[in-house]
């Protein structure tokens, strides 16, 4: 028999696990003696999107079902537990709009669940009211951590963290792929160094500056910029140094850190023309030609890449300023290029239409 104190050790230990929860899941399924146990968040409020779905995997789509029934969600929270369709339900109140519902079925063979399962639902319940609000505050903290590092990696910008010494604390792709084209930053015994000495020298002291400057809050103003010269092309690779991310609520971190931005000008993101289209309301064939403009390519060479003649170009040149509300060739790409288009695919993939 699994005992109630190994339930409440899996639900507290269950924070750490990915998918999370799904060892108490199993293991309750099992004292329950029923077929799967799931953890459900849901919103009454149907214009809040704010529910998620701790199941087993492929059961997802059950559960979420079962919980969505008009019947379950007209229960009181004076009634948290009961059995429905040869379903155990807890359901617990996490605010004025959501609810969290831990539901076990039956098992396939038609089998009724434990006698007991109210009882173990009963003393479990308090433990899940403590557990849950460590839950979504933790769960808040870490989808605002997935978006800004999707963000990142979809913008094309190279991002460090490293500690006062420059020791490299973690790197996202786009940083990994631009310190491999370059080679003008590199890793040696897990610290960040620049391949010419007066480039490092900089670079280790406006890290040293600005990890002294880490603070409780984030001043959006506080940075200095670095220019990283190379010898194989006229731009250099451009840095921007910060202090590293606030350590608020604490009272400092265990160690300060810096964050450093790279972006290299000299690689050019280019458009895809379908995204253009849409974004801008142009015609497929203005797209491709704005594409190219964004590229730098001129209005003489874009008329000889799409097969059309210099009076065409101009042409649909003259309807796209119109479309775009621009009015010079210029003015047009600093558009394109502060768009979001440039963050609808990687540096390398070339202007298609699709």
């Amino acid at each position: 028999m699994i005992e109630q104190a190994e339930l409440v050790d899996l639900l507290f230990s269950g924070l750490a696990e990915r998918p999370v929860w799904q060892t108490f899941q199993q293991r309750l399924a099992q004292r329950l003696s029923g077929g799967a146990s799931a953890m459900i968040i849901s919103a009454s409020n149907s214009a809040l999107n704010d529910g998620s779905a701790m199941a087993p995997i492929g059961m997802q789509e059950r559960f979420v079902a079962l919980v969505g029934a008009p019947f379950l969600n007209d229960i009181p929270f004076e009634l948290p537990r009961m059995q429905w369709n040869g379903a155990s339900v807890l359901r617990l109140r996490l605010d004025t709009v959501r609810s969290m519902w831990l539901v076990t079925c039956r098992r396939d063979d038609g089998e009724n669940l434990a006698p007991d399962w109210s009882a173990v639902l009963a003393k479990l319940q308090p433990y899940l009211t403590r557990i849950m609000k460590a839950y979504l505050a933790i769960a808040e903290s870490e989808r605002r951590r997935l978006i800004a590092e999707y963000v990142l990696e979809s913008s094309g910008f190279g991002v460090i963290l490293v500690d006062e010494t420059g020791a490299v604390i973690h790197a996202n792709a786009a940083a990994d792929a631009l310190l491999a084209d370059t080679k003008l930053l590199s890793l040696k015994d897990g610290r960040i160094f620049a391949s010419r000495a007066a480039d490092h020298k900089a670079l280790m002291e406006e890290i040293r500056t600005k990890a002294a400057e880490q603070s409780a809050t984030g001043r959006p103003d506080c940075y200095s910029t670095l220019a990283l010269v190379r010898s194989d092309h006229t731009l250099p690779i451009t840095a921007i140094i910060r202090p590293g991310p606030p350590f608020a609520p604490l009272s400092a971190p265990l160690f300060r850190t810096a964050v450093i931005v790279l972006r290299d000008p000299a690689r050019r993101n280019t458009l895809v023309a379908a995204d253009i289209e849409r974004l801008f309301k142009l015609s497929p064939a203005e797209s491709r030609l704005a594409g190219l403009l964004a590229e730098g390519v001129s209005t003489e060479e874009a008329a000889l890449q799409l097969g059309v003649s210099k009076h065409t170009v101009r042409s649909q040149l003259q309807s796209i300023f119109a479309k775009t509300g621009t009015s010079r060739q210029g003015e047009l790409v600093r558009m394109l290029l502060s768009s979001a288009a440039t963050l609808t695919q990687s540096d390398d993939q070339p202007v298609k239409s699709r």
